[in-house]
This record gives C-alpha cells, structure tokens and sequence, in this order.
C-alpha cells in the first residue's frame, strides 16, 4: 500500500493539566447524542434505529432542539448519499472525525475513569453513520465498495468498540470482524473488519492517522470524504487549519465541515449566547474566532490546497431544494408541531455548511451578495431602561399606548410568552420618573402569543392568538380607550395565529390577511373586522395573487376618496407553509359596499431593485406607522440574520410604490451609559404621539445555548431637526420609558348582554352591622349565621395602651429579623408581586413604619417559617402576656389555628379569601376594610386555584368596575374586633399612619380542610383541590374533538355543576 507525506508533526503528550476540561467537551458531546436520539426516534420511525444504543435513556428534545438537529443530520446525510453516488472506479473512503478533548493548549489526555464513572450514564458522542448508509443506501455502498473509518482520541474509541461488539444490530452488518489489541500492525487501529474500521489517534498528529489509514487501504486508490460535524472547532485553530491542509493532500479528497459561524459580528445577541455558552462550560469553540463568515472559511479552505469549494448558512440550506424540497420541509411539521421560526433561522444562519474538493473544476473566487445598503445609516437617539428582576421579560405579545383621563400616556405590554409559560398578565410602562398610575379592569382574554393587536379609533382590537401551534384562538376582544377595560367582540371565521393585521385608515374597521388555522394550515383567507356585522371574507382578484403566508408585514398607506370606501396598502413578505420566507411586495386596493362582498386586488409593487424586496421580507418583524411613513424593525429575513445595519427600516409609501428612505441603528453608547444590543425578535414596539417608538421585551431561545431576553425598555426618537429663525436645531433628548408595574388578566366568559344592562351602576357600600358580646354561645351564634361583624367593648388585654412602636422594638429586641412588604406603590398586588419581600432588623423596619414608609409584616412562625403557622405567644413571647382572647371569643381559642401579628404602615393589602374563619383585632391604629360576600367571587377576577385577585377595590369605588357586586364596609378602631367568616373577600387599608393588630384564625367546620400544612390558614378545602384535578381530566378527555363539540359538553356540565352548586338537582 502507498504511503503520502504528512503535513502534521506528532509531538509528545506532556500537559497534565486539562482533564477538566477535556471532560467538559465529553459533556457537550453526551448532549449531542442524546438531541441525536430525540430526532432519529420522532422523525425516522420507519427505519432501524442505531442511536438507541448509544443512550441508556431516551429524552425528548424541544421542537427548536429537534428542528435543528434534524436538519443538521439530513445536510450530512445528503451531502454523504451524493459522494456515495457519484461516479468513480476508486473505492470510497468516508473517515468521520470526531472532536476529540482538545484543551487549551492543544494537549490530549486520557480520563479512563471519567469515561466508565459519567459518561457509562449519559452517553457518549458517536456517530452512527456507517450502519445508517448501509441501511438507507445499501446498493450505493456495494457498488461503490465503501469503506467507513471512525476516528476518534482512544478512550473514546475504546468505548464506541465496547458498545458495537456487545450490540448484535451493530455487529451483524460487519464481516470479517477483529477486535485489535494493538500488539500487532498499526497501534491505532482498534477495530477492523471487511468495510470499517475505528482509529483512536490525536487529530494533531496527522503522520499517526495517515500511518492508520494506510495500514488498512491503498490510499491512492481510494477517493476520500472526510467529515467534522462541530468537531475540529474545539481544537486549537491551528492545529485543524493543519488537518484541513493534510487532508488536502490525500489522494482524490472531499472534505465536508459544519461549524459555526458568526454572520452579523460576535456582539449579536445570538451569537454572543453561543461562544458564552460554550465558554461557560470550558469548552470554547474556536475556529469561529479566526473564521467568523462564509468568506472567511471559504479563504480558509481555498489557501489550503481545496480548489472546489461550496458553501453556505444551514439557512440557506434549508430554504435550498438541493437538501430538502418544499414537501419534504411540509412533511416535517406532521411529525412535530412547530412555530419557533425565529430562533430556528437564527440558529441555522449562525451555522456554516461547507463542501470542499481538492479536484475537479475550480470554483470562482467567492464573493457574498453585497448588502442592500439602499440608503445612508443614521443613529436613532436612544435611551435605555434596565429592567430589573424578573419584571418584563416578556415575548410574542403585543403593546398598546394607553391614555389616562388627562391625556397622559402609558403603554402597557400584555401577554405572550414569559420564561416558561404563556402570561396571563400585562406590563405598565411610563415615562421615567412619572407619579401618576393608571387605572385597568383586570377581566378579559386568556393567555395566548402571536396574537395581534391593531388600533381602531375607539378601541385596540385583539385578534386570534395560539396556545400550543396546534391549538390556534378564534375569540376577538376590543380594549376600550375610554373605560380601559376589555370586551368581548366577534369571533373569527376560523382560529387563526400569526396573522398580519392593519388598520384601515381613518375608520373602524381592520384588515387581516393570511396567518394559520393548525400547525400545518396557512390562510389563504383575506378579512375584513367591521364593528357591526362581523367579519367579511374578501374576494381577491387581480393579477397577482398572493403566496398564502404567515407573519407578514400588513400595511394601509390611505384611504381614496371615493363613494365606496377605498383602501391601499402593502403586504409584504411572511412565510410560506414549506417554512420559507417569500419575497413577494404587493400593494392591494380593497373597496368596502354596502351590503356586498369586498373586493380585494393585488398587483406588483414598484421597488428600486430586487434586492429592497429582500431586505423588506421578512417573518416576524414589527412595524409602526405614521401616515405614509412605515418604520419596520427586526424579525428574521431571507439570509436569516437581519443585519445590524438593515435591523430597522424607514419606508416611504406612494401610492403603488414603497421606497426605503431610511436605514436606523440603535447606538452602542448613549449619553451616560453602555447600550446593550437588543435582539428585535418577539418585541412588542409602541408608538407615541410624540414620535418616539418605545421596543419591550423580546428576545430567544438560541438553541440549546440558553435563551437571551432583552432586559430593559428601549426608547428611539429619529434624528429630525426644525428651523428656529435660521438654525436648525437638533430636538431634544428622548426620555426613557422605565417598567412601571404588572397586573393579571383574568379571563373571564362575558355576561349576556341583557345582564351588562342591569349591572352598569356603581357598586353600594353597605355598613357592616355592630355588636356586644354577653357570652360565647352569642358569639358561637354570630359564627354560624357566617355573617361578618364588628365586635365592640371586648377587653383585649393591656396591649391596646402598651403597643407602640417603641413598646414593641423593646420588646421584641432590636436585631430580631423580620422578613417585610416593601412596596413602591399604595396597593399591594400578590399576583403580580409588585412588592419585595425584605429582611430587616425589627428597629429598622419600626424606624421605616414611623417615617411612612409603605412596608407591611405579616409576622411568622419563629421557629418553621414554611413548615409551621404563627403563634403570637410563642414567636413573641415577650408579647403574649399583653394580648388577651377574651371568653366572649372562646370558640376562636377553642380551635385556633394560629395568631398572627400584623403591623403596617401606609400600604393597602391585595383583594383576597381566606378558608379558615377569623376575627381581626385593631390593636392600636385604625383600619378600613371593605369585603364581599363569596358569591361574588366569579365577578372579582379570581383565577382559577388562586386566593387572590389584582382587582384594586379602593381605586374602583367609583367606578363600573365593582357593578353587581355587593360590598361591605368596616372601619375598625383601637380595641375594635371584625369577624370574618370563611370565604369572605376582603382587602384593607390603614386610615391611620401606624396600623397594629392581631389576626386570630380558627377552624370552624369539623372536617373538609385539606390534608396537610397549611401555614397560612388559606389552602382551599380538599374536595375543592380535587376537583381542579377532575377538571383537568375532563379536559384533557375532550382534547381531540371539535371545538364547537368540545364546548357543547363541558358548557352542559357546567351548568349541571352550577345547578348542584344552587341545591337544584
């Protein structure tokens, strides 16, 4: 057999430093296996599975991991069946080249007790591409005589043999099977037999693994394909740029890479998570840093020795019927229901599949469609707001400017994703340093994302939305501009998600085109929202019909002034149902009839150039309009990636033409401080009177790398200046929306429209009745009739003259921790936890109260805070001897649950329940309470399973917002008792600076409470927390019928339920 000169020198293993590192790159590799596993399980049922044998336990990836994964296995697999197919009498040569444990500097250890202790129950990285082309090419790997060669650092190798020979699938296939003890022949050749073979060898040392390669082939007969599937990326840059170079020199050669590369610069947000995330784990990728674009490895791959070079982005790949055509990528949303769109474009644009040949014709220097830099770049004067916690992280929902009755605007950002679930709440923006907040009825729509939101005159209409990509929302709500709360309005013609929305100018009326019905469907339906006759399917004519998408941009560029009203507009973009972004820009003139079908036409649009229709298509950007100026930020595009430069868009509308006039970027550096970069993918943008346009929330899952949010509101206002006598003057500096607070959305099913008449009138207060106790049979009577009252003239002790503030830091001692309610705001909101918990000293938390500040403490147990209920005499024993339950109230002592001091300052207590009686004594202070019976719980925006609403009572006296409810009024002074029966609603307020009291629970029925601890004396009775439990599984039984039969159902057994609930049946 031939031998061939090596270009890399074999250098002595000496570095003992690296082992944790090494093992960090076996780590990432166990998880490549694993997401291998997922992808050959879900989208290969029909064929022998071979990466089952690898993984000790199955795990289902997520849709995005999946996607990913398939497409990178299918662009090896297809570019493997091409080499395997074409023509050529030499024998074929697959060598796969694993990544080894390349360390920091570039030296190679064995962790033999690493391999056997972790990687025994995780997996290892292997590839299983031998037994799949035998399997799914079997006449191509005879007639071509294939040989395949695993290559990998020797451990590795040795465990991969292990697997195989113990495994009879893997085996079966291999004739002339040897396992090598490497005392004979070749010290690297662990494994031999008829067509393959396993080579453990450090991929530095390339004489070593040209020494095994010719040990069991000619090489000069033989055509070669070398494959590194995010492999040589963990070596040293130089030590691969070596392997390439050698690779090139071996006989007929191939070389097939996919790597990651970095298309819009190292800062973008995605790529910035990616080198992160592997820097994290120790395991740092980098090629990517000398061998950031295409172009580069394109230079990389041509100046060693690859004449034939092909490559692109597995974006590019995607959308290329060479690999996938467009029923193939159909087929795959069959097996997995899938809308993470977005972050699959950003995931596959930041990855690099490359081709290469060291023969054949000579591919043309490589040069990239240069940019469409149409117009000059300016920077947009930027502000920015970090958020702070957990609060506004928030993605695929959309924002509206809201005015208050002075016209003073906020934005408020409502639903969507959160971190891990959709949100059934909404964010309040403000301008920074603003006092003022804004009143809005928490009843309204569920949680739901890719939901739409358009402004109609009198109101925002929601429409559609999506739960799961398969479970698309067909209800319609419209926010009222003048009361701020939601009502429910015509239901779709059929669910829809992803749709693109627009105003039709200067009416009430909306227009919407394409979007999805289900995880496979896209519309091809064009509707029109009229307030008074529902939803209009339009008639579309004209010459060019559109391609049904999704996520497009919708815009009306005016309104002709003709008897039938007259719309024009621009659609523009979107995806097709094969999941490729259509560059298609149509302008479509609607005309509105009395009484008659609409007509819709759509023609060509007039652009400067193909390369504005590429730069304007996009899925999933947002756009803000004013009059014929439309501002078009972010989502992804064509390539993928949009570029820095081309992120946000200024267009000019002209009648049938549409022109970019303007390229804006968001300045890394503001006035005073550091700029983060957002990622505009998910953002909700709201636009202002005053010109500006405000980018919350937003951000994405990158892969498997972590997910980026954009933490902090962003604040744009375009560089425009106005003469001032004979200066231009700049304008000034935009001020910066901050997060100003959250509030929940109760979803809620309207009332009929007979019973809206007779409620629309503000809620009366009634007085809560005052009694004297003479005994405890009375009090026990008071206890059964289950109706709140004030007990007068009971004698609580000596506490009501001795507790002041000072009384109680002695006593309870000035260090004494105390975990407080630290608040911003008046009211207090469990929902949305608008208020911070806080430890403190006691003396510092009595020096906050006496200064007014808004903090509040619900003592605890001392000893078991999350384990035990309070005690006042044994957390404060110092204390207990003050406080005194008088005998009139010994039912309470008789069964008491737990005694809770609670102390505040000018801060009001959320609307909420408790199961367990009680009765509130006012120490010292007073205290305005307002309650509601149980019965009107359904009215007071109380989820499902929760003890608490975000209704604020006290701000909605006045208002429509307590209509049909019936409210009770007590207000306590020193030495005053209010009983509370169980279930009661109830929130509180101070009237006074300083508020002290003692809140005694007691359980007042003989059994029903739930099993278990119940600290607070408020966990729902056990039959109630069974119950939730039945309603999922009836759910969950209706869950693949028909909507409309599934509503049929579970309606009629909720009206039997409410009938039982009355005594009816």
């Amino acid at each position: 057999m031939g031998t061939h000169k090596s270009l890399g020198p074999a250098k002595p293993l000496v570095n003992t430093k690296a082992t944790a590192q090494d093992d960090q790159v076996m780590a990432t590799n166990n998880s490549s296996i694993v997401s291998k596993r997922s992808v050959e399980r879900l989208y290969y049922p029909d064929e022998p599975h071979f990466f089952r044998y690898f993984v000790n336990k199955f795990q289902r990836r997520a849709p995005l991991i999946n996607r990913g994964y398939h497409l990178r296995l299918h662009v090896i697999d297809v570019t493997l069946r091409n080499f395997l197919r074409q023509p050529s009498p030499k024998r074929k040569v697959v060598v796969n080249l694993g990544c080894g444990r390349w360390v920091a500097h570039g030296i190679y250890l064995p962790a033999i007790v690493f391999l056997f202790s972790h990687l025994a129950h995780t997996g290892i990285l292997d590839d299983v591409i031998p037994w799949q082309c035998w399997t799914r090419y079997p006449e191509d790997c005879h007639r071509s005589q294939a040989l395949f060669v695993d290559v990998d650092f020797p451990d590795l190798i040795k465990r991969k043999r292990q697997v195989v020979l113990k495994t009879p699938a893997l085996v079966s296939p291999l004739s002339g099977l040897k396992a090598v003890d490497n005392s004979e022949g070749c010290s690297h050749v662990f494994l031999r037999s008829d067509r393959y073979f396993q080579v453990g060898c450090d991929l530095r040392r390339t004489a070593a693994l040209e020494q095994a390669l010719a040990s069991v082939l000619d090489i000069e007969q033989c055509i070669f394909l070398f494959v590194a599937e995010v492999s040589i990326t963990y070596m040293e840059t130089d030590y691969a740029d070596t392997l390439i170079q050698w690779a090139s020199t071996i006989s007929q050669s191939e070389f097939c890479l996919l790597e990651q590369i970095l298309p819009d610069g190292p800062d973008h947000p995605f790529a910035r998570t990616m080198t992160d995330h592997f820097e994290k784990l120790s395991t740092p990728i980098k090629s990517v840093k000398t061998y950031p674009t295409i172009q580069h490895q394109h230079s990389r791959f041509k100046s060693r020795g690859w004449s034939n070079i092909e490559l692109q982005s597995l974006w590019s790949a995607w959308s290329d019927g060479h690999f996938l055509s467009p029923e193939d990528r159909r087929k795959l949303d069959q097996v997995e229901a899938f809308d993470e769109w977005e972050e699959f474009a950003l995931f596959a644009s930041h990855y690099l599949l490359l081709h290469a040949r060291n023969y054949g014709e000579e591919t043309a220097a490589f040069s990239e469609e240069p940019p469409a830099h149409l117009v000059q770049r300016t920077e947009a004067r930027t502000t920015h707001k970090q958020l702070t916690g957990q609060h506004g992280l928030r993605r695929f929902g959309a924002a509206m400017v809201i005015n208050d009755t002075f016209g003073r605007q906020s934005i408020m950002n409502i639903l969507g994703l959160g971190s891990t679930t959709r949100l059934p709440s909404y964010d309040i923006y403000k301008p920074e340093g603003s006092s003022w907040d804004i009143d809005v009825r928490p009843e309204g729509p569920s949680s739901r994302m890719c939901y739409t939101l358009t402004d109609v005159g009198h109101g925002t209409l929601m429409i559609g939305g999506r739960m799961s990509p398969s479970r698309a929302m067909i209800d319609c709500w419209l926010f009222r501009k003048d009361s701020r709360q939601w009502e429910k309005t015509w239901d779709l013609p059929v669910p829809l998600y992803r749709h693109s929305a627009c105003r039709l100018a200067g009416s009430l009326a909306a227009l919407i085109i394409g979007g999805k019905s289900n995880a496979t469907d896209v519309s091809d339906a064009v509707l029109v929202y009229h307030p008074d006759r529902g939803w209009l399917k339009c008639s579309v004519q004209g010459p060019a019909q559109p391609s049904p998408v999704f996520g497009a941009l919708l815009v009306c560029s005016e309104r002709e002034q003709q008897d039938s009203p007259t719309f024009v507009g621009f659609l523009i973009g979107g995806m097709s149902d094969d999941g490729v972004i259509q560059t298609q820009l149509l302008a479509w003139r609607l005309v509105l009839r009395d009484d008659q079908v609409p007509t819709i036409t759509f023609s060509p649009t007039e652009v400067a150039g193909n390369e504005t229709a590429r730069v304007l298509s996009r899925v999933g950007a947002a756009c803000v309009q004013d009059h014929n100026r439309v501002v078009i930020l972010g989502g992804v595009g064509h390539h993928g990636v949009v570029p820095k430069e081309d992120e946000i868009l200024v267009c000019t509308l002209n009648n049938a033409k549409i022109q970019v006039s303007g390229r804006v970027t968001i300045p890394t550096t503001g006035e005073n401080t550091k700029i983060p970069r957002p990622l505009i993918v998910g953002s909700s943008v709201a636009y202002l009177h005053t010109g500006q346009i405000v980018i919350l929330g937003g951000g994405a899952t990158c892969f498997s790398m972590g997910t980026f949010w954009n933490k902090g509101a962003y604040t744009l206002t375009f560089d425009q200046t106005k003469s001032v006598g004979s200066e231009r003057v700049p304008p000034p500096a935009p001020r910066c929306w901050e997060f100003s607070r959250s509030g929940e959305i109760v979803p809620r099913t309207p009332e009929p429209a007979h019973a809206i008449g007779e409620q629309e009138q503000v809620a009366e207060i009634k007085p809560i009745r005052r009694v004297n106790l003479s005994s405890d049979e009375s009090f026990g009577d008071i206890v059964r009739k289950g109706l709140p009252v004030i007990v007068e003239g009971l004698d609580l002790g000596a506490c009501g003259n001795k507790w002041t503030m000072g009384y109680l830091t002695e006593h309870i001692g000035e260090d004494r921790k105390v975990v407080v309610h630290e608040s911003n705001v008046q009211s207090m909101d469990f929902n949305t936890k608008n208020f911070r918990y806080t430890s403190m000293s006691f003396k510092t938390f009595s020096e906050r109260v006496e200064s007014g500040a808004r903090v509040y403490l619900r003592a605890l147990s001392a000893g078991a805070p999350a384990d035990r209920p309070a005690k006042l005499d044994q957390d404060f024993p110092a204390l207990a001897s003050d406080f005194v339950l008088p005998r009139e109230l010994g039912i309470c002592a008789d069964n008491m649950h737990s005694s809770v001091l609670r102390l505040s300052g000018p801060v009001n207590m959320w609307l909420h329940y408790d199961v367990q009686a009680n009765v509130y004594c006012q120490i010292s202070g007073s205290k305005r309470m307002l309650l509601f019976p149980p019965s009107d719980v359904t009215r007071l925006a109380f989820a499902p399973g929760a003890s608490s609403s975000s209704i604020d009572v006290f701000k909605s006296l006045d208002s429509l917002a307590l209509a049909g409810t019936h409210l009770w009024e007590a207000n306590l002074g020193p030495g005053e008792v209010l009983f509370l029966p169980p279930l009661w609603l109830h929130t509180a307020a101070p009237s006074s600076k300083i508020s002290i009291a003692v809140n005694v629970f007691f359980r007042n029925l003989a059994s029903g409470y739930a099993a278990g601890r119940d600290v607070y004396g408020n966990r729902d009775l056990a039959a109630y927390e069974k119950g939730r439990q039945e309603i999922a599984r009836i759910d969950s039984a209706f869950g693949k019928v028909p909507k409309d039969v599934r509503q049929f159902y579970m309606l009629r057994l909720a009206d039997e339920l409410a009938q039982k609930s009355r005594g009816e049946s």
